[in-house]
């Protein structure tokens, strides 16, 4: 009789990692679909110490779950150096006046706290609640959705307005307090991957790389997990299921869910991200000759402006610019060749920093299909659904929490109590 599994996780992100690693006293297979462990926390670190991230960039101090199991890791979170404020549109004076009345009606929103599934916030885009606004004051809130939930102002719910407009994405309402570590906005020392490696690490499980899991049958007793390899096919039973799939591909390969379950994953929506991760070297140093293929001239190929980077002096010691292209944009060259995506971000690294543009020593290149779940009308009214359980089945992720890392590793550890609390 093939052996059967305590619990079998499906997707080593932040969510099934953290689950992994509350249940290291168990049985415990992780299966994953990519290469590598982690989900968007993917880094690439360098000999001369400094790292890329590829996806998510820092930990501001109201993450109080990811700061609470990098301390229990014995990871190092350092100063980040740049702050989220900074993604914020500059606005003339007429424009900042036009805005009053917007920004008044949306503080007086997060003034009135009520339960975060309540139609007129949940249920109303933030392009809906904008009617009748100047079109810049709709450009303005089309920028803030971009760069912070990578979604549009039609894929974004007031609700989800007011939470990334909040106290970074803790609370949607001013009068809730908001806990807070007291170490400001840090960054993982050699890149967010840090983290989840070391959770993998300390998990003690079984985990299999390149293992894309296509259906997943419940049982009475144990549940079966069909996975693909290239062109080779396998199967493994476990007791239970924790499932950190994105929800849209959870849909499709568990099978027999409920009509309301299935119907909120349905519903989910995910933004899509190109990371090309622009490294510099010391002063003093020179780069590689890049070689340079025809981009859209008319396209974006930053959409953060180059406000992320590695802390420390760039100037004299170099370091990584995260650059990336939020959803918008993205769609845009979703297709292209990466090489054209490589030579536009560079021509845009070198209008806003000629001076470096010669120490540039390697662009990365990422595509990230499922980046963000958006905010969509009607998410807060899925939630229940979203988390859940089927039977053996318990689900986590950043749709089913907050769309952050915080939001998935705390996700993670309540499916992991719950997979604990039914063996």
């Amino acid at each position: 009789m093939p052996h059967c599994y305590e619990i079998a996780i499906l997707g080593a992100g932040v969510a099934g990692l953290t689950a992994a690693y509350r249940l290291r006293d168990r049985d415990v297979v992780v299966l994953e679909a990519d290469s590598h462990v982690g989900g968007r926390t993917l880094s690439e670190s360098f000999d001369d110490g400094n790292w890329a991230n590829y996806a998510a960039q820092y930990v501001s101090a109201d993450k109080l779950k990811v700061i609470e199991l990098a301390d229990e890791l014995g990871l190092e979170l350092i100063p980040k150096g740049s702050h989220s404020a900074e993604l914020r549109s500059a606005m003339t004076p007429e424009q900042q006046r036009d805005m009053g009345p917007w920004l008044e009606r949306l503080e007086a929103e997060m003034a009135n706290p009520r339960p975060a599934d309540t139609p007129e916030l949940d249920q109303v885009s933030v392009a809906e609640w904008l009617e009748g606004a100047p079109a810049h004051v709709h450009d303005f809130f089309e920028g803030w959705c971009g760069s912070l939930l990578f979604g549009s102002t039609m894929e974004t719910s007031l609700y989800g307005l007011m939470l990334v407009w909040g106290d970074q994405r803790t609370s949607a309402f001013t009068t809730e307090p908001v806990p807070r570590s007291n170490r400001g906005e840090t960054v993982f020392r050699g890149g967010t991957n840090t983290f989840t490696k070391a959770l993998a690490k300390a998990s003690g499980a079984e985990i299999r790389q390149g293992q894309t899991v296509t259906r997943v049958m419940r049982g009475n007793d144990f549940c079966t997990i069909e996975t693909k390899n290239s062109d080779k096919t396998a199967s493994i039973r476990a007791r239970q299921v924790i499932c950190a799939l994105p929800g849209t591909i959870a849909r499709q390969v568990i099978e027999g869910l409920p009509t309301e379950k299935a119907a909120a994953l349905a519903n989910i929506r995910y933004g899509r991200n190109i990371a090309t991760p622009i490294s510099i070297l010391p002063e003093g140093q020179r780069g590689p000759d890049l070689v340079m293929v025809p981009s859209r001239h008319d396209a974006v190929y930053c959409s953060n402006g180059f406000v992320l980077k590695t802390p420390g002096d760039m100037d004299r010691d170099g370091g990584c610019f995260h650059c990336y292209i939020h959803d918008r944009y993205a769609r845009v060259v979703w297709d292209d060749d990466p090489r054209s995506i490589q030579s536009g971000a560079l021509q845009a690294f070198r209008a806003a920093f000629p001076h470096l543009v010669d120490r540039v020593s390697r662009i990365g290149f990422r595509r990230w299909e499922n980046a963000l779940p958006h905010y969509h009308p009607g998410r807060m009214a899925d939630l229940a659904a979203f988390q859940a359980s089927v039977g053996a089945v318990h689900f986590c992720g950043d749709y089913a929490w907050t769309s952050n890392m915080d939001g998935a590793a705390r996700s993670g550890e309540a499916a992991a109590e719950h997979a604990r609390a039914a063996l």
